[in-house]
Order: C-alpha cells, then structure tokens, then sequence
C-alpha cells in the first residue's frame, strides 16, 4: 500500500496525470473550435443563400419591367430566354388571355439556369389601359335638336334635349326632354316620349302632354311627365385628359399630310392634318386644327390595341366656334382591327353647323361633338353618334351596337400595356 501512494505522487505519474489533462482539454477545443466553424460555414452558407435570393427576385421584376417596355414598342412580343442582367439572367414567358390582358412569367437566376444557385419566379397580368365610356344610345342630341329627311334611318334608341322632325325612320324607343320640345313627322317603331307628339307614327306606346294626327299602336299616356335632361356621356375633363396624354407622347408640327399608310397615337399635331392615305391609330392622336380626309381615305384601329377603340380627337383650345372641324365625307373607309370594341371615335370640339361631316358611304364609326353640329348624308352609316345638333340626310343610318353600352378607348398612358394592380405572385 505504501509502495502504491509513493507511485501515485511520483513524477511519472504526475506528467502522465497532465497528459492526459491536456489531451482532454485539447479535445474539448477542437470539438468547441469545429462546432464554432461549422456554425460561422453554415451562417456564411445561408447568407450568401440569401443574398442570391434577393438577387433573383430583383433580376425577375427587372424582368417585368423590361417585358412592358418590349410590349409598349412591340404588341406582339413573346418573351426572351436568359438575358443577362447583373448578377445572373432572366427568362421571360408572355402567355394571351384575352385580346388586351396578358400573363407575363419571369424567372430570374443566380449566376444562371444550368446551375443556379437561386431562382424565383414572379407572375403578373399586364393590360392596356382604357377609358370606359357607356353610349346608351344609338343617338344621343343636345338642345340642337334632330332633323332626318330622304330616307334617313336610327336603328336603336334615340334620345334628344331639342326637338325631332322631318319625315325618318327610328326602329327604337325616343325621348325628347323638355317641356318646350316635340317629336313631328317621324315614324317610331318603340315607344315614344316627348311633351308633343305631331304628325308622326308611333307603334308602341306613347306618353305625352299634346297629341296631334299621330296614330298610336301601343298604349296612350296623355298628360305624362316630361322627360329630364341627361348629360353628354363624355365630360370636358376627360377630353383635357386625353389630349394630356396624346402630348406626352410626342408633338408634330402642322399641318401634316398622311401620303401612303401612317400610324399615330399617341401624338399631338400642332395643326391642319389631312389623309390622304391611311391612317392607322395607335393610341389618342389631338389634332390642334382642322382634319380633312380625302377621296377613298381610310382611317382604322392598330390591332395592338386588341377590342380597344382608339380616338381622334379635333380641339383648338380658345377657337372652338371656326376651328377643330372635321371632314369625312368622299367615300372614305373607317374600320376597327377586326376584334370586338375596336371602335374609332372622332370627337371634335368646334361649336359650328359643321363639326363633323360625314357621308359618301363612310361606315362604322363613333362621332362626338357635344358642343357643334354633326352632318350625315349620301348613304353614310355610322355605330353611334352624340351631338349638340344632328341633321340626318340621304338614307344617312345610324346603326347601334350594343357593345357599345360600355365602350372602352385606349387611354391612360396612351393606350399603353401596364401591370394590372394586385395581380403580383412569387410562385418559387
């Protein structure tokens, strides 16, 4: 026993003792040394993780952005694979859903997509962006009043803040507002309102205050209220809005002569501007003049707009009552794109007898002159018009579409694609 102690407190023993402390020790500080690094690699690992992350959602709405732009040049941009951008690439699928909303799908990758070290995909719907405007009726007249003669023709309803005469045909209802105006002469298929029924046939039912050599084949209302005013469908803001954006997209000096086939919108015209030619629109184009097309003239819709209209509109700010008329007579065509709702509208602001003329066989269009006089004749048939006064001569129709009931022209930023709000999704 004795031997045994002395052994235990000799010097060996106690080095071998230290020994092994030390070796214990070192144990301990490489397992803390290998946990502290592992954990700093991994910390490392997933911020670099991270970071390539909100890389490739940043090369993704980059993605977005540049596919409005391509679109906004080129309405028939498909997409684009592996465009390089910063720190990786970024792929772009366009997919139709209807003629004026598209889907875009971006991918953006970090460095790239064969060996990606992070991905996302951003989902958006895009659309141009119009202004929906509601025409309720085939023909809507201010205090003006309407005149039809030789054969002239509505087919729809009709509704006036003047009076109606002459010897045409409506094949809808009739409203004259006002308790000083009257419906004479004229034969009306629907129902008829107005204070004074004169000289007309009506074939469905008829309210008024006075009737006078009018058979009726409906049911009689006499001493039936008169009808209210209604406001013109389109406001003097939204006509200054529209001119804002037709200057935003650029400004030509006038006059200016279409020669050949041109395409405009949206575009100021600081003047006369006469078509010779084609012209296609694209977008609003303001014309601070006169507009005059020429003999076999055509005037229609860029399919970029898909069922969008699109509008000419003739306004001389300050010089309403002589400039800002328009001539579309001379057997000029007037057209949409081919897809449902791409109406053309040609507004004038000129307060004249002669805001707008139409006739010679020109067809489908929307005319708008809230503030001056509209003119058809020889045979021309348009969708809709609106007007201060209406005069409706030789077999001139006007031929309602009831699409029309919520119309929409390219507006806002010119007609342009952009995103549509609360449509943005990460997929991955």
């Amino acid at each position: 026993m004795f031997r045994m102690l002395r052994r235990a407190h000799s010097p060996i023993f106690r080095q071998g003792y230290v020994l092994v402390l030390a070796l214990v020790f070192l144990g301990i500080f490489f397992a803390t040394g290998s946990a502290y690094l592992n954990s700093v690699t991994s910390s490392a690992r997933s911020i670099r993780a991270s970071v390539a992350s909100a890389q490739a959602l940043a090369l993704a709405e980059a993605g977005i952005d540049a596919a409005v732009y391509q679109l906004n040049q080129n309405g028939s941009y498909s997409g684009e694979s592996n465009t390089a951008l910063g720190a990786g690439t970024y792929t772009v699928v366009v997919s139709a859903i209807d003629t004026n909303t598209k889907r875009l799908t971006v991918t953006g990758y970090v460095p790239n997509s064969a060996n990606p070290l992070a991905t996302k995909t951003v989902t958006v719907l895009v659309s141009i962006n119009t202004t929906t405007i509601s025409f309720h009726y085939g023909a809507q007249v201010g205090a003006g009043g309407i005149s039809m003669n030789n054969n002239s023709q509505v087919n729809g309803n009709l509704y006036s803040d003047g009076s109606i005469s002459g010897s045409g045909t409506i094949t809808g209802d009739v409203t004259v507002a006002s308790s000083t105006n009257s419906l004479s002469g004229v034969t009306v298929t629907g129902t008829a309102r107005a204070h004074s029924l004169t000289n007309c046939t009506i074939s469905g039912d008829a309210y008024y205050q006075t009737i006078s050599n009018c058979p009726v084949g409906g049911t009689r209302y006499p001493g039936s209220a008169d009808s209210a005013s209604l406001p013109m469908p389109i406001s003097d803001a939204q006509i200054t809005a529209w001119e804002a954006t037709a200057a935003a997209g650029g400004v030509t000096a006038g006059p200016h002569t279409v020669s050949g086939s041109e395409t405009l919108g949206p575009q100021e015209i600081n003047g006369d501007l006469t078509i010779n030619g084609t012209l296609t629109l694209s977008g609003i184009v303001w014309v601070k003049g006169n507009v005059s097309f020429r003999n076999n003239a055509s005037l229609t819709v860029s399919s970029n707009l898909g069922n969008a209209g699109a509008i000419l509109i003739a306004d001389v700010p300050g010089n309403q009552s002589s400039k800002g008329t328009v001539d579309l007579s001379n057997n000029i065509t007037i057209s949409g794109n081919g897809n449902a709702g791409s109406y053309p509208m040609v507004l004038s602001t000129n307060s004249g007898s002669d805001a707008i003329s139409v006739g010679n066989n020109a067809t489908s269009v929307i005319l708008y002159a809230s503030k001056g006089t509209i003119e058809v004749s020889n045979n021309a048939s348009v969708n809709q018009i609106t007007a201060y006064e209406l005069s409706l001569q030789n077999n001139a129709t006007i031929t309602y579409v009831s699409g029309l009931q919520n119309a929409n022209f390219s507006g806002g930023a010119g007609g342009s694609w952009a995103v549509v709000p609360h449509t943005y999704s990460i997929s991955r």
